[in-house]
């Protein structure tokens, strides 16, 4: 799941109430309204952390 760090707190919570390891891409807050270059860095750091989480 990719998530915002705004919204973190609130996946892991949701994870643990469901009993379940949350595999979590983290984000800088917000996505939404973000010019192109803003959006392009999220969409870095976001592909950053599914390579990384891949290559384990």
């Amino acid at each position: 799941m990719v998530a915002t760090e705004t919204f973190k707190p609130l996946v892991l919570a949701q994870a643990k109430a469901r009993k379940v390891e949350a595999r979590l891409i983290v984000v800088k807050h917000p996505v939404g309204g973000l010019n192109a270059d803003e959006l392009r860095e999220r969409i870095e750091a976001a592909t950053k952390g599914l390579t990384e989480a891949t290559s384990k």
